[in-house]
């Protein structure tokens, strides 16, 4: 999807939302001086279960917004971290939230007696993706009462050698809009791009069905942050060039599904003078959200972009035209995008341009001359065959040929002319 043409200084939409699909949840972690390992038998490791119970109970209580049995978990000789787990409390409260899971990785005890446990987290909203997402790192430290252990502090710097990444709640109490193919979370003066958003995944979604039969999904979590720096603090590093919204994947499997970030201010900004470019950038974000279990590591890069460009809408394609009447030389090539990674090394506008309107004739060109049924094979064929090593441009020919009944070089002569007769 190409930018705005008012707004030379963003880069391309669908650029950030390849940068997007980097595994979430995977931290690098700095060594810390801790020892994590607890050998069998030792003192420690009898405690193990104790507090899995207690981190079991602690989201229970979160996930029934029993207030009460949430905050018996907490040490009250911490008041700041008391005072914080309030708030986080409070500011969930409209969350509907299916499974919260904290997972006990491993613990470390200090001189003091307390404990610093290790974990990973996830959870699941109601209606949303089923499956768990790839976890969280984070740590706490625990503290031992008469009544059992309590949790005593956040220790995910000690932990991990890294803060803790910020969350919507974090940031301010969360507000809850249901549509009928979104879940939009945001906070209160984000309510008008909330309503717009909420509807708009709602009608691209019936644009996305028609396009990929078979790719329906439950309800699609969108993230409403006030702006670029919030976005900052929940997702540090993962997008450099920013344009107001992406789609970050949640794990590999069908049920883990992902979710759609928005930028509110960018949002509005943008809305502003290109009204369609909101609309469009959103139907664009869903179908990367429906393709990211559908695709491997085999899936043509030029499908997938294409992909969501034809269900976000076609653009016209002058650019790419002019050059191939011209008979002038285009780079990237169509077979240069048959590669996964042809949209990554993309290091200009001009060639960002060229690439996105290469793809979004090729999709066109298949829906037209083969039809959806067809594309959706594709897609289950590369899928099927992620693992398969051979080179990537034989590998494409025997897919297209397989499913398609023709190879590349007679599908790239239809393209060709299906692009030169406008």
């Amino acid at each position: 999807m190409r930018r705005p043409e008012t707004t030379p200084g963003i880069l391309l939409l669908a650029i950030v939302a390849i940068m997007a699909l980097s595994t979430a949840g995977c931290l690098g972690e700095t060594p810390v001086d801790i020892g994590w390992a607890t050998p069998p038998g030792s003192a420690i490791s009898g405690t193990e279960q104790e507090i899995q119970q207690l981190f079991d109970t602690y989201t229970q209580a979160l996930v029934a917004r029993d207030r009460d049995a949430f905050l018996s978990l907490i040490d009250a000789g911490n008041p700041d971290f008391l005072a914080r787990q309030q708030q986080f409390f409070d500011y969930t409260e409209n969350i509907p939230f299916d499974r919260y899971s904290i997972t006990l990785d491993s613990l470390s005890e200090a001189d003091d007696g307390s404990i610093t446990a290790k974990t990973s987290e996830a959870f699941t909203l109601k209606g949303s993706f089923a499956a768990l997402p790839d976890a969280d790192r984070a740590g706490y430290r625990l503290v031992r009462h008469d009544d059992g252990w309590k949790l005593a502090g956040d220790a995910t710097l000690q932990a991990l050698g890294k803060e803790r990444d910020a969350r919507l709640w974090d940031l301010g109490k969360v507000e809850v809009a249901i549509g009928e193919h979104a879940i939009v979370l945001y906070h209160a003066a984000g309510e008008a791009v909330a309503g717009q958003a909420g509807g708009d995944v709602d009608r691209a979604y019936a644009q996305l069905t028609e396009a990929l039969p078979g790719a329906e999904m439950p309800l699609v979590p969108v993230w409403v942050f006030s702006g670029k720096e919030q976005i900052d603090q929940a997702y540090p590093g993962q997008w450099q060039d920013w344009v107001g919204g992406a789609s970050r994947q949640l794990g590999y499997d069908e049920e883990q599904g992902g979710e759609i970030i928005l930028d509110a201010r960018l949002f509005n900004e943008i809305g502003s003078y290109d009204p369609e470019y909101n609309r469009k950038m959103i139907a664009h974000e869903l179908t990367h959200v429906a393709l990211f279990s559908r695709t491997g590591d085999t899936t043509p890069s030029f499908l997938v972009e294409g992909l969501a460009d034809f269900v976000a809408g076609l653009e016209a394609t002058p650019y790419l035209a002019g050059k191939l009447r011209n008979g002038e030389t285009i780079s990237p090539t169509l077979r240069d995008l048959y590669y996964p990674s042809g949209f990554n090394v993309l290091i200009s506008d001009e060639a960002a341009t060229l690439a996105y309107e290469i793809a979004d004739t090729a999709v066109a060109y298949l829906e037209r001359e083969y039809g959806n049924e067809k594309v959706v094979m594709l897609l289950r064929e590369f899928k099927r065959r992620e693992l398969d090593t051979q080179p990537q441009e034989q590998l494409v020919d025997e897919v297209f040929r397989s499913v398609l009944g023709v190879g590349t070089d007679e599908f790239e002569n239809g393209w060709r002319l299906y692009v030169l007769k406008g």
